[in-house]
């Protein structure tokens, strides 16, 4: 999450984006031609958050964050003029050198917490900014967690709709027989859930490596995010930084954090946190 170039992405789940102009709907599609240079994809800001709540006291605010500090980064976002962009507008960028703007952001959830839908998503749409929530199947509809019915309103609203696997397991170990029940049937029921494919994916942990990135070109995702380790300069869509939010952090802090972020060089690890 660095801007060399200045490109910024905030992750706003478009819940049912279609890749179209790359023919990321295209079942087989393969991309042939990079419009955009690898440290310009790599320089759009992704911004990971995973808990809101009333108060993040006690918890860890490296996951947590509270209501009204959500709401001040999200209003430096819109006062220092970003705009959202979803994981289809970054791949078609890459691709097909379709314009995003010079401060483009993509905001994104992981894990599918109800107050995702509740909390931030109005705070969001105040601001004109759509997400990205990439969502872990197994906790739908469980306490605390997004119904079908929220998913499908997200997805419809404009926002995007991203797959974390059924259950959250270190990809990097998974036996051969586990991928259909990680990918294959969660994608096919937020698919169901809709009516759009699922074809962004971010990795549980942020772990992946050149197998995990090949069973997911496989199974039709096109574009994948990580949280902040290093990058893959043959797979770059694959392996897509993402900057976590402290909880702690000011509006004015969080902007500096995105600075450094997007001049990190490609292949760098960011680091905000080295302990997480």
């Amino acid at each position: 999450m660095k801007p060399g170039v200045f490109f910024s992405v905030v992750l706003y789940a478009f819940a049912g984006a279609v890749f179209t102009a790359a023919g990321v709907n295209q079942p087989g599609f393969k991309a042939i031609h990079h419009f955009a240079p690898q440290h310009a994809i790599l320089s759009v800001p992704v911004l990971c958050y995973h808990n809101i709540k009333a108060n993040s006291t006690g918890h860890n605010t490296l996951y947590t964050i509270s209501i009204n500090r959500f709401k001040e980064q999200v209003r430096m976002l819109k006062d220092s003029g970003y705009s959202s962009l979803l994981p289809w507008q970054l791949y078609d960028y890459y691709h097909s050198g379709t314009p995003i703007p010079s401060k483009s952001i993509i905001i994104s959830f992981d894990d599918a917490r109800v107050e995702d839908f509740l909390i931030a998503t109005p705070v969001l749409k105040d601001h004109g900014f759509r997400a990205v929530f990439f969502i872990m199947t197994v906790a739908i509809g469980k306490k605390g967690y997004m119904s079908a019915a929220q998913i499908r309103e997200l997805s419809d609203s404009g926002n995007a709709i991203g797959l974390h696997t059924y259950n959250h397991p270190d990809l990097r170990k998974l036996s051969t027989k586990d991928w259909s029940l990680q990918i294959d049937k969660p994608a096919a029921l937020l698919k169901s859930i809709t009516a759009k494919p699922v074809t962004s994916f971010a990795y549980p942990f942020g772990a992946w490596n050149a197998d995990v990135v090949a069973q997911l070109k496989a199974r039709g995702i096109a574009i994948a995010f990580q949280l902040d380790g290093k990058t893959s300069s043959a797979d770059p869509v694959y392996t897509i930084r993402r900057l976590i939010p402290d909880g702690t952090w000011t509006g004015t802090k969080l902007y500096k954090e995105i600075q450094l972020f997007s001049t990190k060089r490609p292949g760098q690890p960011y680091n905000n946190h080295p302990s997480g």
